[in-house]
């Protein structure tokens, strides 16, 4: 059910060039489309070259599947380019931020600033294929 999605928008501070972001998010996105966790429903990255910043909208089958991501990928050198490329500073939680993500976030890492509490109010989501408009 879409209700129980899991939607992150991620903010993050460019250390290097956009070009070094694109690659790297070009590398880890492929790697997370082939090898990652199956729960992980979109994985796209946009990139403001004038502002330095950058922007990830993944979208997760159920809270669940964030963490089997995150407990994946982040040993993997492409997240680490990511890292060395940018600097995560906010991640949005859009759905349930459960206390074993909770759990998870404080055992970590993480410096970013989380932000959470939206919880699902309605809509809808087409399941066509994009990529064919």
């Amino acid at each position: 059910m879409i209700d129980n999605r899991l939607t992150v928008l991620n903010l993050y501070e460019l250390k290097k060039t956009p070009e070094d972001f694109e690659i790297a998010v070009g590398a880890l996105a492929r790697r997370v489309e082939a090898e990652g966790h199956p729960g992980v429903l979109s994985y796209r990255f946009f990139v403001n070259a004038s502002e330095r910043t950058a922007r990830g909208v993944i979208d997760y089958k159920n809270p669940d599947a964030w963490i089997g991501h995150h407990d994946i990928a982040m040993s993997w050198p492409e997240m680490t380019a990511l890292h060395a490329a940018a600097t995560l500073a906010e991640v949005i939680f859009l759905g349930p931020l459960t206390t074993e993500i909770q759990a998870w976030i404080e055992s970590s890492a993480l410096t970013a600033r989380v932000r959470n509490g939206n919880i699902f109010a309605g809509g809808f989501q087409r399941l066509s294929d994009w990529s064919n408009e």
